[in-house]
């Protein structure tokens, strides 16, 4: 590449200040945006490339990490985002181990396999086995049966609403009822906008592979604390900027949809219209520590999660400090209740003292309070999870086919093919690859 361009500049008698100001930006690469997507593409490029190319991340806010930041108060810890990650995608392992954090990983207690669903404020446990199953009043017969003949049903297309594939899969009523709040566990999206093969690619390749849940003792934020260590020279934090502003051979966009719609909008008008259209779902998350002696009833288990039928704020609540062991003292529980999501977006407007006061009355409406919490925590994401409704794949095409008309311009986030902490580090190491050998 850069060799045909030289011929082409000298040919042109172009000033021999140009054509050395030109070939040095050609090895530049400029990363905007600090959140784990743009923390890995920098591991992988470094990794890569060494000091061929001169690699700058460029975040807005005062430190990296986008929605993984993990806050240690005394024995608490309260995770801002993702709580953890599962450990059945290689590239995440091995990021780790090159990270040599493999002695901070734990992994999800015993005291977290049971979960629940909350149907008209009871708790209802998920079955664990076909006992439970037979047994559980979450699904009458009737759903049982559909829900067995559901599993040799292989020729429905996924080209749909999850709600309409689960409907005509199963029933309407395992859609709303044991659906419902597990997507809303994942996306804080409505089932009967998301789109099946888009949100759960891979049910269309080989199933899934069975997995534990981990993460670290710090939490979350230590895999951000250890790129950023790695990596401090070549990052610069406060500072926003965007391409007009960067001398770079290539640019990686690393920020929300909504955030790289600005950030490309003078470079690529086109593009930034797309990615403004891509909707975000929002989210509060409220950290509650109470002492044990707290409850009337010990709140056992991973936790729960409520249907949107229910017509409640709270999504679901988990029971942190019975999942991961360093989040609480031995007399200490932490939970975290989730609130809003696509169902209820007002919950943006709430002030941090509303949201608490709703996440402690629900904590009270199902264990029982006799004291309130010892800490809490709040926070808020006006726009938290994107959503990969009906229309996604016509967005990620027209993505795709418009940002191949910038040279050199590169996009990598959430909104683009899975918005899990794994699908992140396997999307940042496709894309070093792709860009490594430009270099060559």
């Amino acid at each position: 590449m850069t060799g045909t361009f030289v011929l082409k500049i000298l040919k042109e008698n172009v000033p021999v200040t140009f054509i050395y100001d030109t070939l040095k930006n050609m090895k530049r690469i400029s990363i905007i945006g600090g959140g784990i997507s743009g923390l890995a593409v920098l591991h992988y490029l470094k990794q890569r490339l060494g000091e061929s190319a001169k690699i700058t991340l460029f975040e807005r806010e005062a430190v990296v990490g986008g929605t993984i930041r993990s806050f240690k108060h005394g024995s608490s810890l309260f995770e801002w985002g993702p709580n953890g990650f599962l450990d059945n995608q290689p590239a995440t392992i091995q990021l780790i181990q090159e990270l040599e954090l493999t002695d901070q990983l734990i992994e999800a207690q015993r005291t977290a396999q049971r979960r629940y669903i909350q149907i008209k404020g009871e708790l209802l446990v998920i079955p664990a086995g076909v006992l439970d199953f037979i047994r559980t009043p979450l699904l009458p017969l009737k759903d049982k049966c559909s829900l067995i003949a559901g599993i040799f049903k292989n020729n429905i297309s996924a080209d749909r609403s999850i709600y309409d594939y689960v409907s005509q899969r199963f029933s309407r009523h395992i859609a709303e009822a044991l659906v419902d709040p597990f997507i809303s566990g994942i996306y804080a999206g409505n089932i009967k906008r998301l789109h099946m093969a888009s949100a759960f690619p891979k049910l269309k390749r080989k199933g899934f592979k069975k997995a534990r849940m981990r993460s670290f003792r710090g939490g979350m934020g230590e895999i951000i604390e250890a790129l950023y260590n790695r990596y401090k020279n070549h990052i610069q934090t406060n500072l926003e900027i965007s391409p007009g502003q960067i001398n770079a051979g290539i640019i990686i966009v690393a920020a929300p949809a909504y955030a790289a719609a600005k950030i490309v909008e003078n470079l690529n008008p086109v593009l930034a219209g797309v990615l403004g259209q891509i909707p975000y779902a929002p989210l509060a998350v409220a950290g509650l520590l109470f002492k044990k002696s707290s409850f009337k009833k010990e709140p056992d288990g991973f936790g729960y999660l409520i249907p949107s039928k229910e017509n409640k704020d709270i999504l679901g609540v988990l029971i942190e400090s019975n999942v991961y062991a360093y989040r609480a003292g031995t007399d200490q529980i932490m939970m975290r209740v989730m609130l809003g999501g696509a169902h209820h977006p007002a919950i943006i407007n709430d002030e941090p003292n509303q949201i608490l006061a709703k996440a402690i009355k629900e904590i009270d409406s199902v264990y029982g309070l006799s004291d309130n919490p010892i800490e809490t925590f709040v926070k808020l994401w006006p726009k938290a999870i994107p959503q990969y409704e009906t229309n996604y794949p016509q967005w990620r095409q027209s993505i795709a086919e418009i940002s191949a008309k910038t040279p050199n311009l590169y996009l990598c986030a959430n909104y683009l093919d899975g918005i899990s902490f794994n699908d992140c580090v396997n999307n940042a190491k496709t894309l070093a690859n792709i860009i490594t050998p430009s270099f060559s």
